[in-house]
């Protein structure tokens, strides 16, 4: 694989750009004819966005990835820093173009969410990863706004914002597995499981995850803002959720997998309920 396209971790990045689709379609309903260009203007800002923060989070971690993932393309000798920067500040600056001119169609407030993404995820390469806890919830939140994101695209923000907060819980369990499997190589950085033992960590991480899956159904019931096809896609996402727990324990790299394929799944189950429900 061109060492550019691992950078940007193309998976990951395109999953934040569905969220935003996710997110966009549930609020917009029957007029999606009103705001396709809106709505895919969203989806490329946040994956460019996506793209540039996955390559500036390997900028500033190319020394722990030199044990917890030597196979990227810093630590393997692929790209050089100073390439990788450059590269993440250019996508980030057609990121933030391509917000402007979304924003002079749907409202400033679209272009705020961006600025608030860029300024924490700085915050956070920069000194919030190595506080423990926060990090976790400052990527949390992240996805979150891009939730928040797809909803005012379309001018609408009312059963999003409770599908953020499942989306939330769901990535910060996911960020505290990811830190118990990347602790041999995080020395400089005091994360949950540091801090507080891989078993404790572990248990935190099931709770969040947890929270996740119970606020699930609720957009069919008791909100019944979609149907039966959205109960049957989220509840395999919710099997997949709960299956992981177990590993957190014994293979946190499997967890940390199985986890990403489920929100996946979960994304899929919005826009299905979407879907059906027009």
């Amino acid at each position: 694989m061109n060492p550019y396209i691992s950078l940007g971790r193309p998976l990951t990045s395109l999953m934040i750009g569905l969220v935003v689709l996710a997110s966009a379609l549930i609020e917009a309903g029957s007029n999606l004819d009103g705001y396709a260009l809106p709505i895919f203007l969203g989806f490329t800002v946040a994956f460019l966005f996506g793209i540039a923060g996955n390559s500036i989070n390997d900028y500033f971690d190319y020394e722990n990835d030199k044990i917890n993932h030597p196979d990227r393309p810093i630590p393997s000798g692929k790209l050089k820093p100073k390439h990788v920067l450059r590269f993440s500040i250019f996508i980030f600056v057609i990121s933030f173009l391509l917000s402007l001119f979304l924003s002079s169609r749907v409202g400033y407030s679209a272009l705020l969410i961006v600025v608030i993404a860029f300024t924490s995820q700085i915050a956070y390469e920069k000194k919030y990863k190595h506080e423990k806890i926060i990090g976790n919830l400052i990527i949390g939140t992240q996805t979150a706004l891009a939730f928040i994101f797809g909803g005012i695209i379309v001018g609408k923000n009312i059963i999003t914002g409770l599908i953020a907060i499942s989306v939330f819980l769901s990535i910060v369990g996911r960020e505290i597995v990811k830190d118990i499997e990347d602790i041999k190589g995080d020395k400089d950085r005091v994360t949950l499981p540091m801090k507080i033992g891989v078993k404790k960590a572990g248990v935190v991480a099931a709770i969040f995850i947890l929270l996740a899956v119970l606020i699930s159904p609720l957009p069919y019931y008791p909100l019944h803002q979609f149907g039966w096809e959205y109960l049957l896609v989220v509840s395999i996402a919710d099997l997949l959720f709960i299956a992981s727990i177990p590993l957190i324990f014994n293979n946190a790299n499997l967890a940390r997998r199985m986890l990403k394929f489920a929100m996946l799944t979960a994304i899929f189950a919005f826009i299905a309920g979407t879907i059906f429900k027009v």
